[in-house]
């Protein structure tokens, strides 16, 4: 039989709230008074001078934040006081725990070991793919590779559309079941290209995966793609993407103002560098009559500089050009066969390559144009008056107009 004067103190502890465990100062200091003078009282009225409520008390301050009480006797009349006190203190202890809690919320957040979506490496071609979106890497429709297209070696393949490159234009993600075969692939890709430029086209591998592009995507920028795809299989990568220039794209020639580039898949890449005064006058061959709307010049890095008879670099002049058959004839005007003279004594002829002009007027038509003059390394350096000669209008093959020649200042706008 358990004695009556030395009551019995049973404690649950709830784990919810082990936050408590930093009011182990605080806490005692608040309640310390109370306690104490009620364990004096206690045991001055039955003959005791146990004062095991005091650590029992502290046990609870450190361990829990809900307390039940089983009394026997006098003790009653102690848990009537002291639960008013625990529950201020535990009230305080909560707010001041809560505080703590919220604190602690954000730094989770921004702990980078904590990322919900960190990113799995890719086993599968559509993983990659996944990675080339999150890169806002450019791309159309994805879909199946058919098996004539090394489809007896490889494990996963997919056929790629990129619309900036044309209709059906765009590339092929592969995945291979070895090394070996991997390197089939890509060799007939590479090797392909070297037969001739319409047959280049880029390839990077990065372990069991092959992107292989159409090589009229620029080099840079199938760069991404390489880069996305060795980070999507191996977490990282070691490909440099060049930093592209701020600079204005326009659609063509013939609205690009200076500082605009103008990237033409034939000849190759147009920096406007002057714009001059153009001729407020209409010219007449025979039933076409033509006007030249603006007089400019740009830097041509070349595409390919043997197809198109230039440097690889150089300065060029460019025509825009407005013809319209007055007629309901057939007929021709040629003006990107036409002649440029200058005053330093330069005789250059249109490159024909490179002029984008429909010389063929089906009955009354309007056709524009440009008409682009390799002007060199020299470009109009010194040159004061510009000298244009004309072909005749022509039907059936034969001239049934007259040369036009027009004499333009040159003028920077």
């Amino acid at each position: 039989m358990l004695n009556t004067k030395r009551p019995v103190l049973n404690i649950e502890v709830s784990p919810s709230l082990n936050c408590l465990y930093g009011l182990k100062v605080i806490l005692p200091l608040v309640v310390f008074k109370e306690v104490n003078e009620q364990a004096k009282q206690f045991n001055s009225e039955h003959g005791t001078d146990n004062y095991y409520w005091l650590s029992a008390f502290s046990y609870v301050l450190l361990h829990s934040d809900f307390l039940k009480w089983k009394y026997r006797g006098g003790i009653l009349k102690m848990k009537k006081k002291l639960i008013f006190s625990t529950a201020f203190v535990l009230s305080i202890g909560l707010a001041g725990c809560g505080g703590e809690k919220a604190k602690e919320e954000p730094q989770k957040e921004n702990d980078p070991k904590t990322e919900e979506h960190q990113k799995v490496l890719a086993k599968t071609v559509d993983d990659v793919i996944k990675y080339f979106k999150e890169d806002g890497l450019e791309l159309g429709e994805v879909s199946d590779l058919p098996n004539d297209e090394f489809g007896n070696i490889r494990k996963e393949g997919k056929r790629i559309l990129i619309p900036s490159l044309g209709v059906d234009s765009g590339g092929r993600l592969f995945l291979f079941d070895s090394e070996e075969n991997l390197q089939k692939a890509k060799s007939y890709y590479d090797e392909l290209g070297n037969s001739g430029p319409m047959f280049y086209s880029h390839t990077h591998q990065s372990g069991l995966f092959l992107i292989q592009m159409n090589g009229d995507m620029e080099d840079n920028e199938f760069a991404k793609y390489a880069a996305s795809l060795e980070t999507a299989v191996t977490g990282s990568t070691t490909i440099k993407i060049k930093e592209e220039s701020k600079t204005n794209k326009a659609d063509n020639l013939t609205v690009a103002n200076v500082g605009d580039v103008v990237k033409d898949d034939f000849a190759g890449t147009y920096t406007i560098t002057d714009l001059y005064e153009a001729p407020t006058d209409k010219y007449k061959s025979a039933d076409v009559e033509f006007s030249i709307d603006g007089i400019k010049t740009a830097k041509l890095k070349a595409e390919n500089p043997d197809l198109i008879e230039t440097a690889a670099e150089t300065n060029v002049l460019i025509l825009s050009i407005t013809g319209e058959n007055l007629s309901d004839d057939t007929v021709s005007f040629h003006p990107d066969t036409a002649k440029m003279t200058t005053d330093t004594k330069r005789q250059i002829e249109a490159n024909v390559m490179i002029s984008p002009f429909e010389s063929e007027f089906i009955g009354k038509v309007i056709q524009k144009g440009e008409v682009i003059f390799d002007l060199g390394e020299e470009g109009l350096d010194g040159v004061k008056e510009l000298k244009f000669i004309f072909e005749p209008t022509s039907k059936n093959a034969r001239k049934i107009g007259e040369e036009i020649t027009v004499v333009v200042p040159v003028n920077k706008k």
